[in-house]
């Protein structure tokens, strides 16, 4: 369980607090909107990733489905929604995932003895840029397989069924093409590490879709939470094997542990191997190759705790019951998981306006100012070993916009 606060140390902080004060305070201090600081990034690496998915997407493949569409229009198909949102862009969309493997790529620089003026632009590898493109539509291709509607219970969705029914034949064949073409577009890049790399964080994303329980829409659910004497050890993705299984099952119902070896299958490792395949086709040496793979966690895990706190403050009758609020909660309150095992078993709606007072009568959300925190000092710590200044500072400048949004939440 959490120790109390006063007593609460990092790796990243010699002592943290709720109000902790971190370096890079001019960048913490400055208000940063967010269109201006992608707008910035994009020039830095000289491509318009707002548009890095056209290509993919405006084919004839892509477009005779998109045709099809239009038919779901007032089915309220979750796809509808992931259309425009892809389009449309934001801080939880995926444009992020292809530009930050760019900033990675530029942030590294490269070594003019091996490549010429023909092999990069904008200080960026050919093969880098074909990479973020890979790693942006494979996710892509598996989020569009997420939003399958669940139609076991036929009668409940009336005349829409078949529409329905139509959308996810739609999701299905969308989502294989884009994840297809990414497996063949990999194999241009006649690599067979990086082929080895980014095709394992695809197996992570999978494995995190099923990790845990799950209630009977397959909505995932949090794990009930261990006794103290019940926790032998705790998860440091860093130090682990990343091309091996991450994590262990041993980490469900210990709280943060569980939060980051979720995040970590979900999110984390996709961005984390496709920053480090950018070291790699540039030939920059393990070290880097790490450094670059850390960096990348790192900037997963402050998205995803500010997509859960968002989630959580902006729905409080419909968020994510794995996300940081909750866990967090949970592990230092575990009879709040009552709510959980009740709703499992009387095979009954969870109140999610309750669990959402009893998670904020917690100290939960102090904690999460102090985790956010700790990422912030480990991106900063992280992308200070990167020797090109314009997308280090571009990196940076995103972390922060994402840390000042989240503790405005919060706040």
């Amino acid at each position: 369980m959490f120790k109390p606060l006063k007593y609460i140390k990092s790796n990243c902080f010699t002592r943290i607090t709720a109000n902790a004060s971190v370096r890079h305070s001019s960048c913490k201090r400055e208000e940063l909107d967010w269109r201006d600081v992608i707008s910035e990034a994009e020039q830095i690496v000289g491509y318009p990733t707002s548009f890095l998915n056209l290509r993919w997407l405006f084919n004839d493949e892509i477009a005779n489905t998109a045709i099809q569409l239009r038919k779901l229009v007032g089915t309220n198909h979750p796809l509808l929604k992931s259309a425009k949102n892809l389009l449309i862009g934001s801080k939880s969309n995926l444009q992020s995932v292809g530009l930050i493997i760019l900033l990675a790529s530029k942030a590294a620089g490269i070594d003019v003895r091996k490549y010429t003026r023909d092999h990069y632009d904008s200080g960026v590898l050919h093969a880098q840029r074909a990479l973020a493109e890979i790693v942006e539509m494979k996710r892509t291709g598996h989020l569009i397989h997420k939003t399958m509607a669940n139609l076991q219970e036929k009668e409940k969705h009336g005349k829409k069924y078949k529409d329905l029914l139509y959308g996810n034949k739609i999701v299905l064949l969308t989502g294989d093409y884009l994840l297809a073409t990414c497996l063949q577009h990999l194999g241009g890049l006649h690599n067979n590490e990086v082929t080895e790399l980014i095709s394992t964080g695809l197996r992570d994303l999978v494995e995190g879709d099923f990790l845990g329980d799950h209630d009977d829409d397959h909505n995932p659910l949090p794990s009930r939470p261990r006794a103290s004497n019940e926790v032998k050890s705790h998860y440091v993705w860093e130090e682990e094997d990343n091309l091996a299984k991450l994590g262990s099952n041993e980490f469900l119902g210990q709280g943060k542990d569980e939060w980051l070896l979720r995040t970590m299958l979900t999110s984390g490792s996709l961005l984390g191997k496709g920053c480090q395949g950018a070291m790699k086709l540039a030939g920059w040496g393990k070290d880097m190759e790490r450094q670059a793979y850390i960096l990348g966690g790192h900037l997963a895990i402050i998205w995803q705790l500010y997509l859960d706190v968002k989630d959580f403050f902006t729905h409080p009758y419909s968020y994510s019951l794995v996300g940081a609020p909750v866990i967090i909660a949970l592990w230092e309150y575990p009879t709040i998981y009552s709510y959980i095992i009740e709703s499992k078993l009387e095979k009954k709606p969870i109140e999610y306006k309750q669990l959402y007072y009893a998670v904020r009568a917690t100290r939960s959300l102090e904690y999460l100012t102090i985790f956010l925190n700790e990422e912030i000092e480990a991106i900063m710590r992280n992308s200070d070993q990167f020797p090109v200044k314009d997308a280090r500072a571009a990196i940076q400048k995103m972390a922060w916009t994402v840390h000042n949004e989240t503790l405005q939440y919060m706040e």
